[in-house]
């Protein structure tokens, strides 16, 4: 890694925002699992996963086991013995060599940190990351929660639409969710997924389309940084309800950007906001019920 690890499309929201000069050349990302990350992963039980299918399209995932599945062999590994359900799109992504986004995180404590690299050693029961890029993330818009695994989840994933009612359901109560996006190619294609927060209601259907607030954070961009330069994406709703998540890949885009802070519907401080479109949607129970 250079001395600057933020690309163009980080770069260009960044200066937008009068941030740059501060940022560039930060070491908060490093090219390597920096000391105390190896110890945060052994603590989960589950984990966030991201990859790109060969149709182009991105797709993203949570993946349980006890906690010591994730571990660090060394600084640029990190082992994941557990694997997504077969018919989960991101079990047939996991190939060496291919881009991979890890975001760890405990909902219950407010502690994340993000993992991109790249798919190493694929086993039958694990598989290894290569590290190209490690970081935290601070406890901002978590909203705190203890997560368990549903018993007997595994099963082919439920096609579903836009407009069922299981789709808006999640969406409108949902306080959580997750998001998979890409940098462009110039940058070597790298997957990363983020965490992103609110008050229910914080996210809501606009026809077709899904509209949330962008709060003001860290000024990294990475995930709106990726939307800049490539539109692809995948979100993830875990309905802690009733077990039942709901996965939409498809493409967004940025919606009133202009280096403004704005104010969202719930008086929180806000960067713009993102419209995403959703191609494919499925549904399926993994997360057990309270």
């Amino acid at each position: 890694m250079d001395n600057d690890p933020f690309h163009a499309g980080e770069q260009q929201l960044q200066s937008l925002f009068a941030v740059r000069e501060q940022l560039a050349g930060s070491r908060a990302i490093q090219a390597s699992l920096p000391p105390g990350f190896a110890g945060f992963l052994a603590e989960l039980h589950y984990v966030v996963l991201a990859v790109p299918d060969r149709e182009g399209r991105i797709w993203v995932t949570m993946v349980f086991g006890r906690p010591g599945f994730l571990s660090a062999p060394d600084a640029m590994r990190v082992r994941v013995a557990a694997r997504p359900d077969a018919a989960d799109p991101v079990a047939r992504g996991i190939v060496e060599g291919t881009p991979i986004a890890i975001l760890a995180i405990d909902l219950s404590t407010r502690r994340r940190i993000r993992v991109n690299g790249s798919v190493g050693r694929v086993g039958q029961s694990d598989f290894v990351v290569d590290v190209q890029q490690a970081f935290g993330n601070c406890p901002q818009y978590i909203r705190p929660r203890d997560v368990k695994q549903a018993v007997g989840a595994s099963g082919e994933p439920l096609l579903i639409s836009a407009d069922t009612s299981l789709a808006r359901r999640v969406v409108a109560g949902a306080d959580t969710f997750f998001v998979a996006t890409r940098a462009a190619s110039d940058a070597g294609g790298d997957m990363d997924v983020s965490h992103r927060g609110g008050p229910p209601g914080f996210v809501r259907w606009d026809g077709e389309c899904l509209i949330w607030p962008e709060y003001r954070g860290n000024y990294y961009f990475n995930t709106l940084g990726n939307l800049l330069v490539d539109p692809a994406c995948c979100l993830l709703f875990p309905d802690f309800g009733t077990g039942e998540m709901v996965v939409m890949t498809g493409h967004a885009v940025l919606d009133g950007f202009d280096g403004r802070l704005r104010r969202s519907h719930e008086g929180m401080p806000m960067n713009g906001l993102v419209r995403f479109k959703p191609d494919l949607l499925m549904s399926r129970t993994a997360l057990a019920r309270p």
